[in-house]
Parts: structure tokens; C-alpha cells; sequence
């Protein structure tokens, strides 16, 4: 679902014209790389004319690293729309290259980031955009979830967890899969950034 949210996002973002790169935070990064894979296969029956112009990099858990990419990428692809980034610091690095080169608005810039740090680049219309979850609220429900099994509570369809509601634990594997995105825009970074998030 994150994937799927990022590249619905980049869609808006490119008009689903031109060549894309994706930005995970290592090769063997098992949930960017699974991000990532979602978000190119949306792209691919949804955006049949965009073309990634390059294999996957895995750049973005460095900002130093993500921009050096990026200016590579734009000078190489003149038709480069935008970079999809999977890694708190790649949406970071590949917009402050998009604006070093005067290119917001014409490269953009989707991917999950810390909404403190990327703010004014929301702002200035670098960053489209991007998704991303509340930590310490994800930490609130892991504790009341540990303290319900340390009661003895059986997690089973339909049980009430606070912060997440009514659970759905796949029966085989008894994970609790959740989807509580929150969407970092120019009209929700503020809060989100005040909220340390």
C-alpha cells in the first residue's frame, strides 16, 4: 500500500510522461526494495509510456550520495520527469539537486521523508510529496498490544487495539498488517514537522 500511495502520487506529480528513476535505501533493504517494487509495477499498468531510465539505486539513506545521483540522472536524461525515493534521505538529496539545477516543478520529487527536514522544500514545491507513518504512535500501540498478550488477551479478527482499531491477524502468520499512512503535502508538512514527525 505505501508503494502503491507513492506511485499514485508520482503519477499526479509527472502526468505519467517522460523517464523516472526509484531511490531505495540498499539493494538488500527488504522493505524499500518491496516498496519499491509496488510502486513500479503501479507505474508500468498505469503510466505504460514512462520508462525508468536506470536500474533501482541504492542511494537513499544518504543525502549526499541521493543529490550526486540525481544531478548525474538529469544531466544524462534531459527527459527525466521525476525520482520515486525510498529512504528518509533520498527524496532529501534528490530535491535539493532538482534545485540547484532551477528544475521545481519540472522534476519531481516523490518519496517518504521526515516532514521536519524536507518542510521548506515542500514549500518551495520541490518535493511533491510523499507518505510516512507516526513512530511514536506505532510504539504506543506496540506497547498496549505487549501488555494485552502479557494479559493473556487472544489477538483474533475483529479484537480493538488502540491506535489502530479493529485488527485483521493473518491467520498463518498471526502479523497484524496495518495501514495508517499519513500524507506530508504543503498542506499537512506544517503539522506534521511540529508534531516532530
Amino acid at each position: 500500500d505505501l508503494g502503491v500511495a507513492h506511485a499514485e502520487l508520482f503519477q499526479e506529480a509527472t502526468g505519467c510522461e517522460g523517464g523516472y528513476a526509484v531511490y531505495v535505501g540498499g539493494l538488500t533493504v527488504p522493505a524499500h526494495n518491496a516498496w519499491a517494487d509496488a510502486a513500479v509495477a503501479y507505474l508500468e499498468e498505469n503510466c505504460p509510456d514512462m520508462e525508468q531510465v536506470a536500474e533501482r539505486f541504492g542511494v537513499a539513506e544518504s543525502v549526499d550520495d541521493s543529490r550526486n545521483t540525481t544531478l548525474d540522472l538529469m544531466r544524462a536524461n534531459p527527459d527525466l520527469a521525476g525520482i520515486l525515493a525510498f529512504g528518509s534521505q533520498g527524496p532529501i538529496g534528490a530535491a535539493r539537486a532538482v534545485e540547484e539545477r532551477g528544475l521545481a516543478g519540472e522534476v519531481a520529487v516523490v518519496g517518504l521523508f521526515s516532514a521536519g527536514q524536507g518542510r521548506q522544500l515542500v514549500k518551495d514545491g520541490v518535493i511533491a510529496g510523499g507518505y510516512m507513518w507516526n513512530p511514536a504512535e506505532a510504539g504506543r500501540v506496540f506497547l498496549t498490544l505487549g501488555n494485552m498478550l502479557v494479559e493473556g488477551a487472544e489477538i483474533t479478527e475483529g479484537t480493538t487495539i488502540e491506535g489502530l482499531g479493529a485488527v485483521s491477524p493473518d491467520a498463518a502468520t498471526r502479523n497484524i498488517i496495518t495501514d495508517n499512512l499519513l500524507e506530508i503535502n504543503a498542506e499537512t508538512v506544517d503539522v506534521l514537522a511540529e508534531k516532530g514527525l
